[in-house]
């Protein structure tokens, strides 16, 4: 039995709002991947993971993450972390990440660096 897991993501022109919920493990990674490249092949460049109801990130969903933060980088985009507690933070702290991935409070905040 999988842990539980959910996955939405909302496009905002060329922005994609990408919410995970419960655990991001390997298990989950190819369906956030897939999900994530089906709305950049769309023309979403800029990336916001709300991780506010994220409960757990292994380090292959660090990993995934940072692939994001490439792919957007190179199509000219960006990626940004919102809502970051509990494991991811301190996955995020413990290995330096939280030095290279800009780290929102929430998704509104992420959305108006967007803009500014």
């Amino acid at each position: 039995m999988q842990p539980p897991f959910a996955l939405t993501i909302e496009q905002l022109g060329d922005t994609a709002v990408i919410t995970l919920a419960g655990e991001f493990d390997t298990t989950r990674c190819s369906e956030v991947a897939d999900g994530v490249a089906a709305h950049m092949s769309d023309g979403c460049v800029h990336l916001i993971i709300n991780a506010a109801d994220l409960s757990f990130c292994d380090s292959m969903g660090l990993r995934t993450i940072l692939d994001f933060m490439n792919r957007a980088d190179k199509a000219g985009g960006w990626l940004r972390l919102a809502g970051v507690q509990g494991v991811l933070q301190r996955l995020l702290e413990v290995t330096g990440v939280s030095q290279v991935i800009p780290v929102d409070p929430d998704v509104p905040t992420a959305l108006q660096s967007r803009i500014s």
